[in-house]
């Protein structure tokens, strides 16, 4: 090869390579969003067409588009107490939220600042303690409320304490990590800087700390709350009928059929009601939800 002759090989190496067209990417882009968006979405769609479909249509034809279509379902939901089940979903969620919280923040902040011997052990043993499944305390705990009646007249089945008790053990220990990491993130100068102004420990906590904690606490709160509602195991082997305290998994898991029909539309229309509000209040605080489980992500 000549000299001439690999020169313009070297060029040509050179050469830069013609590239995509940023119109072309960002198309590319958007149909990828698209696509996935319309897959997430999909089970959202069939569950909203399928909750407005009257009669065996809803079964027999598999076109969701298919009619007749009207809010009758809705009007069956509602006509056998959907609004009590929702009433006791609320009550429960708010309760174990309003306890797991403020011991979840206090435990968290003392993982985080206190001088503790074998705190990183600690804090392993709560992340441990959120795989454990709730199916294996349905027998010991049913055993537990019968002998607790029995000897002080004490009933937990059927009542609100019942779900709430194991519920705070539950999402205790998930809150408890996302807050210590958070805490952990924040300067302790902050801190120091309120104790020398005269606040004592606590009030360094309640009146500095916290608010600067807000988006952790935040991120624990609704994930502890959406957690409580959506509990099924635990609900339905603790109060399966009584409606005064069944909330609306179980409502819907035991939606009562009229004669020998599937009553999928009814059981659609009222996942839908239940739905929405959480769907609308996660979208509403999910800045919340990303700031306090990304919090720490990136701390050295």
């Amino acid at each position: 090869m000549t000299t001439r002759e690999s020169r313009a090989s070297v060029r040509r190496a050179h050469r830069p390579r013609p590239k995509t067209p940023p119109a072309l990417v960002n198309l590319l882009k958007l149909l990828g969003l698209l696509l996935v968006l319309g897959w997430c979405l999909f089970p959202f769609l069939w569950m909203g067409m399928t909750s407005l479909r009257t009669g065996s249509v809803a079964l027999t034809d598999p076109n969701i588009f298919q009619g007749p279509f009207s809010f009758g379902n809705y009007e069956e939901v509602v006509n056998q107490g959907f609004h009590f089940a929702l009433r006791n979903s609320l009550i429960v969620a708010s309760v174990t939220t309003l306890i797991c919280i403020p011991v979840a923040a206090l435990a968290g902040y003392a993982l985080a600042r206190l001088p503790l011997a074998g705190k990183f052990a600690l804090l392993a043993a709560t992340l441990v303690a959120t795989l454990f499944p709730p199916v294996a305390l349905v027998n010991p705990l049913y055993r537990m409320y019968l002998q607790l009646n029995e000897l002080t007249g004490i009933n937990l089945l059927n009542s609100y304490a019942g779900m709430i008790i194991p519920y705070v053990a539950l999402t205790l220990p998930l809150s408890i990590f996302i807050l210590a990491t958070f805490f952990a993130g924040i300067p302790k100068e902050i801190e120091e800087s309120a104790k020398v102004d005269g606040a004592t420990p606590f009030q360094a906590f309640l009146k500095v700390v916290a608010p600067l904690a807000a988006p952790g606490v935040g991120a624990a709160a609704i994930l502890t709350f959406v957690y409580a509602t959506n509990e099924f195991l635990l609900a339905f082997s603790f109060a399966p009928r009584d409606l005064n305290v069944q909330t609306v998994p179980v409502f819907v898991g035991t939606f009562e059929r009229v004669g020998y029909e599937n009553p999928i539309g009814q059981i659609m229309a009222a996942s839908v009601l239940v739905s929405v509000p959480l769907i609308i209040f996660a979208l509403v605080l999910q800045r919340r939800i990303v700031a306090g489980l990304t919090s720490g992500a990136v701390k050295g």
